[in-house]
């Protein structure tokens, strides 16, 4: 079971839209948005402000395509959330995110920018797979963003469930 102590109420979990293939000198840690990456970038970030979603920090990779996923939504929020990039968000474990949740405490709502295969898990970690089947049955697509609330009142819940609900799925 995953707890976070005190845990925030919303975390927006947000997978970096797609990036370009390296090139031979590049490094992975380097690698930008592609053009559809930038425009589902830009897509999600709409869909977050009309749903008025709005998170009161973002914690972004500091990896080129993560920094400009989260750009993406931090210019188009327009209400300038405080913006953070985290070195130890590339290639990392889930527990890293969720640690870095811990550090930040109870926030009203935190986005968690990252990447794959990490993010993915702790999505599941979080919300159990049952409910991470049912948001993304295909797994975790690039620009995906997992909404999730956190439920106190876990006594009617299955033993799985750690009182974090998802609230919506979005994808491009």
């Amino acid at each position: 079971m995953t707890k976070i102590t005190p845990p925030p109420a919303r975390i927006y979990l947000v997978r970096h839209a797609q990036a370009v293939w390296p090139e031979p000198t590049m490094r992975d840690f380097e690698r930008m948005l592609s053009k559809s990456g930038a425009e589902d970038a830009a897509e999600m970030a709409r869909q977050l402000k009309d749903k008025g979603y709005i998170p009161d920090i973002i914690l972004s990779s500091s990896a080129m395509r993560c920094r400009q996923t989260a750009d993406a939504a931090y210019r188009f929020l327009g209400r300038a959330p405080k913006c953070q990039f985290v070195d130890d968000f590339y290639q990392a474990a889930p527990v890293t995110y969720l640690e870095a949740l811990e550090e930040v405490g109870a926030s009203g709502s935190v986005m968690l920018v990252g990447h794959n295969p990490g993010i993915e898990e702790a999505f599941l970690m979080l919300a159990g797979h049952d409910a991470f089947n049912k948001a993304c049955p295909y797994g975790f697509p690039t620009a995906g963003i997992a909404v999730l609330d956190y439920n106190a009142d876990t006594s009617s819940l299955s033993s799985e469930h750690t009182g974090w609900v998802v609230t919506d799925f979005l994808a491009p």
